[in-house]
């Protein structure tokens, strides 16, 4: 008997089958993420539509567990496009492969941003292969971790230095709160994100209401796992904001946003680092930012995990399109945005509206780009 998968609501689970997801996400490095932590799927379940669990069995043994939601003949991992990493939650001794997954789901592909599995190393030229980066702190703790990437960055961090210095002489001292239960100022967070993906011509993947309730319920987590709320002050101005996943001593920077009135002064430096400082007495020495692309992440990474990025099964209609392009940068922009539209927009309309707005921002950009030529 080979590799099968039975289908059921996420509160189905029994209490010895959340009692063995959650030692088997606990045993395994790869799978210490918040994202993988039960209370996750178990949000999303209760705010979101579609989410189910496939239970994964080897010779009537269950092996492991993947959650997910469905939109369409699509099935995205739990929470997506908000859930930054994702794989079987199972058996440290087994393997299942991202192909094994899509085959075994009721629905015609599986898309996925962030895969974390065994057969990563060896993807084929579908996939793509991005890279995540992580801060860890010893046991030493902060104030060593930090010497250190001074005296590897002297140069950087004389600069967030100047910058700090510059910021105070401004506004007044710096301090950074963190709280788990301001819901007003996740409000204002939101509204500031809203506001850069319109800004940026991205998918507003605040518009459903679902994905704004979820982040209200994590906010209100228990201290196993949960969401807090990091803000940035000079004086009495706020600078800067970011909302945190956090479990079992991994700290997951999520959604950062800035205010104009200080951007100059590099207030999410200063966020990251004095958050990190703060947590971990509590326990917490690593600390996930996500995608390595931006430039400032070297100064703090001393690790990296690679994932993947892909969609497995039947092709939809981003992919024809990318192949008539014969332009593989297109054919990849047009997937992720069509992935992040389907992916947090449970209902046709939204989808529709939010297909035709990619669609003018994608055109604008294209024409700008050949009028810069």
């Amino acid at each position: 008997m080979g590799l099968n998968a039975v289908i059921i609501p996420m509160g189905d689970l029994t209490p010895e089958e959340r009692a063995l997801w959650q030692e088997w996400q606990r045993a395994r490095p790869q799978t210490r993420s918040p994202f993988f932590n039960i209370g996750f799927s178990d949000a999303v379940a209760r705010e979101g539509s579609g989410v189910a669990v496939a239970k994964l069995y080897e010779a009537g043994r269950l092996i492991g567990f993947f959650p997910y939601q469905r939109r369409g003949g699509t099935a995205y991992p739990v929470g997506a496009p908000m859930n930054d990493y994702h794989c079987v939650i199972g058996d440290p001794q087994i393997r299942v492969a991202l192909e094994d997954v899509a085959r075994l789901l009721p629905v015609k592909r599986l898309s996925v941003n962030s895969w974390i599995g065994p057969d990563n190393a060896d993807a084929d030229e579908r996939y793509q292969r991005l890279s995540t980066c992580q801060a860890i702190i010893g046991p030493d703790g902060y104030d060593a971790w930090f010497e250190n990437r001074r005296s590897q960055h002297n140069k950087y961090f004389k600069d967030k230095a100047r910058s700090r210095r510059g910021m105070e002489a401004a506004f007044g001292p710096m301090r950074v709160q963190i709280e788990q239960a301001n819901h007003a100022l996740l409000d204002q967070l939101i509204s500031l994100k809203r506001q850069q993906y319109r800004r940026t011509g991205r998918h507003d993947i605040f518009g459903p209401e679902w994905t704004r309730r979820l982040l209200h319920r994590l906010l209100n987590g228990d201290d196993g796992f949960k969401a807090s709320l990091a803000s940035l002050w000079a004086g009495d101005t706020l600078l800067a904001m970011e909302l945190s996943l956090h479990a079992d001593g991994v700290w997951h920077f999520w959604f950062p946003a800035y205010l104009e009135t200080g951007a100059k002064y590099s207030p999410g430096i200063w966020l990251s680092l004095e958050t990190m400082r703060l947590v971990n007495p509590d326990g917490y020495g690593e600390f996930d930012y996500g995608f390595s692309g931006e430039a400032y992440k070297k100064y703090f990474c001393d690790r990296s995990e690679q994932v993947v990025e892909a969609i497995v099964g039947a092709g939809d209609w981003t992919q024809l399109v990318g192949h008539a392009s014969r332009r593989p940068d297109l054919a990849v922009s047009i997937q992720r945005r069509w992935a992040a539209i389907e992916a947090s927009e449970p209902h046709l309309g939204g989808r529709v509206l939010g297909t035709v707005l990619a669609g003018r921002g994608l055109i604008g950009r294209l024409a700008r780009k050949e009028s810069s030529k």
